[in-house]
């Protein structure tokens, strides 16, 4: 199922990736767990994900600050990074843009007020299927219960189906597509 959904998010071209994360920006952003929310946290988008520069971008004009998740492979964590600028990134393993040496800006997830979650594919009931590893599994349980988890896909992501989800899969609360909110059932 991950490498079908995987599969159609690839086939998008550029011009569609980018029409289609601006939509979603749009849809974002008039909400009011965007509008109050202080501390942000993004991803940052690889590949045909979701791009989140423009979100980042809104955010820093808004004057939220940005968290960033850095994953550490070794332990399959998260070290959620103040982001205060683009030229503080640079291209690492697989080429994802990470911090540079001594940029990282390591940050309590308690403070977090809404996070912003990449994946492969999300049904309506909020589950979500990611690249495999728990990453985000692991790191979400550490925000203060109640704190906003929403998922940035494109509507060819949604499942029709529940996806097959375990004790241990985080649920997100929204799913944000270049169409509209869906409200996790």
């Amino acid at each position: 199922m991950r490498k079908n959904f995987k599969e159609l998010r690839d086939k998008l071209n550029t011009e569609d990736v980018l029409k289609n994360s601006e939509a979603i920006l749009k849809t974002l952003t008039p909400y009011p767990f965007w509008q109050e929310a202080k501390h942000i946290m993004c991803y940052l988008s690889f590949g045909n994900e979701v791009q989140t520069k423009s979100i980042i971008e809104r955010a820093w004009q808004e004057n939220k600050q940005v968290i960033i998740p850095v994953c550490q492979p070794k332990t399959f964590e998260i070290i959620p990074s103040h982001l205060i600028s683009f030229d503080d990134l640079e291209p690492r393993t697989m080429g994802i843009l990470e911090p540079k040496e001594g940029r990282l800006r390591p940050v309590n997830p308690e403070i977090i007020q809404l996070v912003l979650v990449p994946g492969v594919a999300f049904d309506l009931s909020g589950h979500r299927i990611g690249f495999g590893a728990g990453y985000y599994d692991r790191f979400l349980p550490k925000l203060t219960p109640g704190t906003p988890k929403i998922a940035l896909a494109y509507e060819i992501q949604l499942s029709p189906i529940t996806l097959p989800a375990d004790q241990y899969d985080m649920k997100m609360d929204y799913i944000c597509t270049e169409k509209k909110l869906y409200k996790a059932l």
